[in-house]
């Protein structure tokens, strides 16, 4: 038989070619391949810095070469397309400097687009603008401030300064910064060495992105231009520069509306009430001597107050330096030409006859009133000279001289006790809470647009409010004790108007520069 044949398997049929099915790609998928080739500028000044170890010759690029020429001077110039809002600048300035652990010389912040543009933002970085007009100068009572001749650069000058810190409410940008540890104030000096040198400040070599760079401007050409969203240039003319992007015109602060109390300045609040309390009852004592007396104390602790607020008094004597420029000088010395007046009162009629002793009791008492007057408006001028709306003078002048005039018509209350009497002093102290009223009458309209003047009356009705409700109770509880017994109105007076002196402070606009939503700064 034959052999059994195998079957041999049968070949598999060729397969056919399967036609490649092309890649689908989104928008997505690009930007996300993209971003895994994107440095951040961090890691490309890291990256910059590891190839080129010597950056002196790039950093000299940020800088002028040569000294500001006749009518000009230094300035910062800020590139906002560039900031980041990083800190590098602030971190640099801090370590360099070696400041305090809460002071800061440069700072960030936020500028919103406001209402007509509420999706625009941009950060950006400030420090002293080294203006043509500082303020800061200006308001210093012991010259601890120049304006260098040759560069333009404003410098504190450390062992000059007393830490009276007018200079920070002079300053309209919130620049100067107080120490604790030293007891004065400082600021950035846009580090005039290293410039002098050839090198670049702190800031300037920092930033990762190089958005500050130092420029010469012309000193007649300050801006009054400045940044949208940042207090009126015209008050000092800054000549820092912000370019790279346009900005609205409705920007504003990103921190505009934040309802923070400002410092209270205790010292301050007691030196006002007081030194205008004895103004008042020396004015109104019609010679009984227990009125002067009182007045006296009350006088003279008010001075004793105004010592406390300075971080360096041993320097204080020097204030005639400034009288030409600021008014705190001028008050220094018009309370101390009124400061012997208070007592001579109470010691003459103890003291022996003597030649024109009647003469000079009374050129004294007709000098009390004027000189505590006058010293009285140098206190009005302080504030209204500082530029803040809050403090403008209608208010101020309103508040100070209240003050005084209430005070004066307690004593006469007291001294010649009469309806009338009474009556004069009701209306000296609620003709003072009148104005007062106006600017909290304010906050009722949720709806309107944002003002100095509402910020103050949102800060009084919201985190100031029990102390507003205790100003005006006590002032009227006040009015109604002095139809019993005007010595019981003294004490809840002076409480009344200590009150009211911190809502004076604590709840004025200060302007700044923009910054951010966080806590209170303190100085």
């Amino acid at each position: 038989m034959p052999a059994t044949l195998q079957r041999l398997p049968t070949p598999p049929a060729p397969k056919k070619p399967v036609k490649a099915t092309p890649e689908v790609r989104t928008l997505i998928d690009d930007l996300i391949a993209e971003q895994k080739t994107l440095q951040t500028p961090i890691a490309r000044y890291s990256d910059y810095h590891d190839r080129e170890p010597d950056l002196a010759p790039h950093y000299r690029t940020l800088i002028p070469l040569t000294k500001p020429g006749d009518g000009e001077q230094y300035a910062f110039e800020v590139s906002l397309d560039r900031c980041t809002g990083c800190k590098a600048c602030v971190s640099a300035c801090h370590s360099l400097n070696g400041l305090d652990d809460e002071e800061a010389w440069r700072d960030t912040g936020v500028i919103r687009g406001g209402r007509d543009t509420p999706g625009w933002q941009q950060t950006i970085t400030t420090a002293c603008h080294h203006c043509a007009d500082p303020g800061c100068m200006n308001g210093c009572p012991v010259g601890a401030y120049e304006k260098d001749a040759d560069t333009g650069i404003v410098r504190h000058l450390d062992d000059q300064c007393i830490g009276c810190s007018y200079c920070i409410l002079k300053c309209p940008f919130d620049v100067p910064k107080y120490s604790k540890k030293r007891g004065i104030v400082r600021k950035c000096d846009m580090c005039h060495q290293r410039l002098a040198e050839g090198e670049a400040p702190a800031c300037v070599q920092a930033c990762p992105t190089e958005a500050i760079r130092i420029i010469k401007v012309s000193k007649t050409a300050a801006t009054t231009a400045f940044l949208p969203g940042a207090p009126d240039p015209s008050i000092t003319l800054p000549t820092t520069r912000y370019v790279g992007r346009v900005i609205p015109e409705s920007a504003t602060s990103g921190d505009r509306e934040s309802l923070i109390p400002q410092h209270a300045h205790w010292p301050l609040v007691f030196m006002l009430v007081l030194t205008q309390a004895g103004v008042g009852l020396l004015a109104g004592a019609q010679g009984q001597l227990p009125l002067i007396f009182l007045a006296n104390v009350i006088f003279f602790a008010g001075m004793g107050a105004s010592v406390l607020h300075l971080g360096q008094p041993l320097k204080a004597w020097r204030f005639f330096l400034g009288l030409r420029t600021s008014w705190l000088s001028r008050e220094i010395l018009a309370f101390s030409l009124f400061a012997p007046i208070p007592p001579l009162l109470a010691a003459l009629p103890f003291l022996p006859d003597f030649p024109f002793k009647s003469s000079l009791a009374l050129g004294t008492s007709y000098l009390a009133l004027p000189l505590g007057l006058v010293a009285t408006f140098t206190s009005v001028m302080i504030y209204h000279d500082t530029h803040r709306t809050s403090w403008r003078f209608p208010l101020t002048f309103a508040r100070f001289f209240g003050s005084v005039f209430s005070f004066a018509a307690l004593s006469f209350a007291i001294a010649k006790p009469s309806p009338l009497a009474t009556a004069l002093f009701a209306v000296a102290v609620i003709a003072k809470m009148i104005p007062e009223l106006r600017i909290i009458r304010l906050s009722d309209d949720r709806n309107a647009d944002w003002t100095p003047d509402i910020h103050t009356a949102r800060i009084q009705r919201g985190p100031l409010g029990t102390v507003m409700d205790g100003r005006f109770q006590l002032a009227l509880i006040a009015v109604v004790l002095a139809l019993v017994n005007p010595w019981l109105s003294l004490p809840l007076l002076l409480a009344a108007e200590i009150f009211e002196r911190q809502l004076f402070f604590q709840s004025v606009h200060a302007p700044r520069m923009p910054g951010n939503f966080g806590p209170a700064r303190r100085h």
